[in-house]
């Protein structure tokens, strides 16, 4: 596989990074984690008008028609970049989903709203008893009226409190653990029964509890088919964990360069301390880990854009990524010393998301146990 990436893809990278530094510098990030939304109604406009929102999914709905390595780039560069937002939960788990599985009228309603801008989408799959298997959804969807009434509590989910639809996966016949019986809805965040309550996490990334109680729902609601969500669920959580792991590398090379410029100016002992051979080892040593995690991430994207099986390639690209990410903090920590767990100083928001991102998109023994099942 060629790593290179193509013109087109350089292009996109060098214009996401250019916004980014110009947009969404540091000091708006610490707005941005500090407001209550998590979220900059101006700057996600000037994404969309930059055709980010769309970048994924067909040009009839008013996307830029790329696919999935060009959404690589773009979250690595979001990882860069520490963008805060609903980037990822409407890009990724809300409008890829709908693209794919979605009617015509679902797609021709949404979609292009999405491209513009205008709707923020996310998803609520995670419960208290359920984390990244699927099979285990409990939430309740009982057939009333020619309808389904929703009933049930989800975790994690991000920035609900300003999403205007989220997809929440529900079981709709059978019992936890059966693989048929689950269904996805698409449902109007705002409508009654909905309730939200905050959950603060390590990365200052808006995620809520969501309680339904009596959520009426239509059969139009439905994403893909009734009782068969299971492989719409599977489908989008291979795509996002990959793509995940392309934020998390952003993460890791922007820790690498803000490292590689410290040692090269803190002067210890009359000389810079990157002059030591340890201090030169451990810096080698990180930029491995990026390196490694980049190419193990973009070989699963790869295969997942060719529509390839792809479930060992991003194991693997999640379990190396989780691992090397948390190397690369904590070396980049170290060479810092002290100042580098100042929260006046830029190196903290990359520890803190690298251990958030960690822990999403399936941790490292679920992807360990997906591995080892298919391989043996």
């Amino acid at each position: 596989m060629d790593f290179a990436l193509s013109e087109e893809q350089q292009l996109l990278r060098n214009s996401a990074r250019d916004f980014l530094n110009a947009e969404c510098p540091k000091s708006m990030v610490r707005e941005i984690e500090l407001s209550e939304a998590g979220h900059s109604v101006e700057l996600w406009q000037k994404m969309a008008e930059l055709g980010w929102m769309g970048l994924a999914f067909p040009e009839e709905y008013g996307g830029a028609g790329l696919g999935l390595l060009e959404m690589a780039v773009l979250f690595e560069e979001f990882g860069r970049a520490a963008t805060p937002g609903p980037m990822f939960c409407t890009l990724v788990l809300g409008s890829l989903p709908i693209s794919e599985w979605g009617t015509q009228e679902q797609k021709k309603a949404l979609l292009p709203k999405v491209a513009s801008g205008d709707l923020v989408l996310t998803m609520a799959l995670s419960e208290p008893e359920v984390d990244s298997d699927s099979r285990f959804v409990a939430t309740e969807a009982i057939s009333q009226n020619g309808g389904f009434i929703l009933t049930g509590t989800k975790l994690f989910v991000p920035y609900a409190s300003v999403a205007d639809y989220i997809l929440i996966v529900a079981r709709t016949d059978g019992l936890p653990g059966d693989e048929k019986g689950i269904t996805v809805f698409i449902v109007d965040a705002k409508k009654p029964g909905i309730s939200f309550t905050p959950l603060k996490t390590i990365a200052a990334d808006k995620q809520f509890e969501v309680l339904m109680d009596s959520v009426s729902v239509s059969t139009n609601d439905v994403l893909g088919t009734l009782n068969a969500g299971l492989p719409v669920i599977q489908s989008i959580l291979m795509k996002a964990t990959a793509i995940q792991c392309a934020e998390m590398v952003g993460g890791a090379q922007q820790e690498l360069e803000i490292t590689a410029e410290y040692v090269k100016t803190r002067v210890q002992f009359e000389r810079p301390i990157g002059s030591f051979q340890a201090v030169q080892h451990r810096m080698a040593d990180m930029f491995i880990d990026t390196n490694g995690a980049r190419w193990a991430t973009y070989q699963a994207v790869w295969r997942l854009s060719k529509g390839m099986p792809a479930s060992k390639e991003v194991a693997i690209a999640k379990v190396f990524t989780n691992a090397a990410c948390q190397r690369v903090a904590f070396s980049a920590q170290q060479l810092h010393a002290g100042i580098g767990v100042d929260m006046d100083y830029d190196l903290q928001f990359y520890f803190r998301r690298a251990k958030a991102f960690e822990l999403t998109m399936g941790g490292t023994p679920f992807q360990l146990e997906t591995l080892g099942n298919t391989i043996l």
